[in-house]
């Protein structure tokens, strides 16, 4: 089972995230701050993730990628997802 991180918008400027069934307190002021939070949370030996965003799902993605290059996998994800 690969966990699923899901990010929110909550409003401009703020996100939120949830791994599997596990939610932060906390707001986040980009996507790329989400994804280096919820990769912090993850036990080493996790390989990947699947990852949704405003409740799509986007696909499967390497945790190690999300802990060496967070800032291009937000902005892949935010490339597609610009505010209406």
């Amino acid at each position: 089972m690969k966990p699923v991180i899901e990010i929110r918008r909550l409003e401009s400027g703020a996100y939120a995230y949830r791994v599997t069934l596990r939610e932060t307190g906390g707001r986040f002021a980009s996507v790329e701050q989400c994804l280096v939070d919820a990769a912090a949370t993850l036990a080493q030996d996790c390989a990947a993730v699947e990852l949704n965003f405003e409740g799509l799902f986007l696909g499967a993605c390497a945790v190690e990628a999300l802990r060496r290059t967070p800032r291009a996998v937000a902005q892949r994800i935010e490339q597609h997802f610009q505010p209406a």
